[in-house]
């Protein structure tokens, strides 16, 4: 496991765990995306550069919706990113290809030693959410779908195949 991606691990569990502490009274199966992400995510650790196309800058949930239209081997994932220079877990958005290569429309290329982790969707339930939510975003907009992936963690539908080789 490369440094960073000890750092990025370590910093969502303590987040994790703190939330967990503070919301101890909660009846939600989980108390935080954090803990949501720790338990269903996995690391990402190859990152296609150059990325082959640019999004805006802090539209990383829009940037990464829109090109599912078009491109049938891309899947989108959310979860968080952190790189050399950053010392807390970024909430963020991308997508991979079937090698399951992060493409990051978002982040500059030259950004050193980004590290992803996270969960990669299927299409269809990212589509399905955006309907029902209007927006874009999964984990941030779950309160729009009435907290269902906090109080049950996510439908098997939900998942790429991807997630099931979690290493």
């Amino acid at each position: 496991m490369n440094n960073n991606l000890e750092r990025l691990l370590l910093i969502l569990t303590e987040q994790a765990d703190s939330v967990d502490k503070l919301w101890s009274r909660s009846d939600f199966l989980y108390k935080s995306t954090y803990r949501l992400v720790l338990d269903y995510g996995k690391p990402f650790p190859n990152r296609l550069t150059p990325s082959p196309f640019r999004g805006k800058v802090k539209q990383c949930y829009k940037n990464c919706f829109e090109p599912l239209w078009r491109r049938k081997d891309w899947y989108y994932c959310e979860g968080y990113a952190i790189d050399d220079d950053l010392n807390l877990a970024i909430a963020h958005a991308w997508l991979i290809n079937d090698n399951g290569q992060v493409i990051d429309p978002t982040w500059r290329d030259n950004i050193s030693g980004a590290v992803y982790f996270g969960v990669a969707f299927e299409n269809e339930y990212v589509f399905e959410i955006a309907k029902i939510t209007e927006c874009y975003g999964i984990l941030e907009n779950d309160y729009l779908n009435g907290h269902k992936l906090m109080t049950q963690g996510f439908p098997p539908h939900a998942l790429h195949k991807i997630q099931a080789s979690r290493s």
